[in-house]
């Protein structure tokens, strides 16, 4: 009977373990580079220089200059502004994987034409070895909070408003500035 209850406690706490099982460190691995070239590309509009560290999947397998034209095109009509983002230390579930797959979290500030108060986005990235370099083959953004504090843990989750400076203009915006569609002071519309 002892030894009955000693194998379903054993079952339950391995059964428990791998249930449980967290992400840990990918002690030295540089998969991080990837997803760093990727959002400082993206931040600066440079579609072409972000398309070297993608997958075929995040790409869809269209050809560079294609790829970056689209791109362009959603941020430009879009008025996508990147502000600051922190990309973590790569993370695996199974030690072995590190040298070949590795998940890369990363908290992103952003805005854009229909959230220009601007938002942190918590960013999970699928970054693989492609022969000699990393490449980012999926990217996923978090929304439900034990995601969020299972990959960001201690990360306090902001309130979705006011995340970037308001003074910063949106690609596009500069046009209006000075004009009459533009508000000063609470004042009428009027010409600056």
């Amino acid at each position: 009977m002892k030894i009955k209850i000693i194998g379903i406690a054993l079952c339950v706490c391995s059964l428990g373990i791998s249930v449980c099982a967290r992400a840990e460190s990918c002690v030295y691995n540089d998969a991080m580079e990837a997803v760093v070239l990727y959002t400082k590309a993206m931040k600066e509009y440079r579609f072409k220089d972000a398309y070297w560290v993608l997958t075929d999947t995040m790409t869809d397998a269209l050809p560079r200059d294609e790829w970056a034209k689209g791109q362009r095109r959603l941020f430009e009509v879009g008025q996508v502004v990147i502000g600051k983002f922190d990309v973590r230390w790569p993370q695996h579930l199974d030690p072995a994987s590190c040298a070949e797959r590795a998940l890369v979290p990363n908290v992103l500030s952003a805005k854009d034409r229909y959230n220009n108060q601007g938002s942190v986005e918590f960013e999970l990235y699928t970054v693989v070895k492609d022969g000699a370099r990393w490449k980012i083959d999926s990217q996923e953004t978090l929304f439900d909070e034990p995601d969020i504090h299972r990959w960001f843990p201690g990360h306090v989750i902001p309130e979705y408003k006011d995340q970037l400076p308001g003074e910063d203009l949106l690609p596009g915006e500069d046009f209006w500035a000075g004009t009459l569609w533009r508000k000063t002071d609470g004042a009428a519309l009027g010409a600056a």
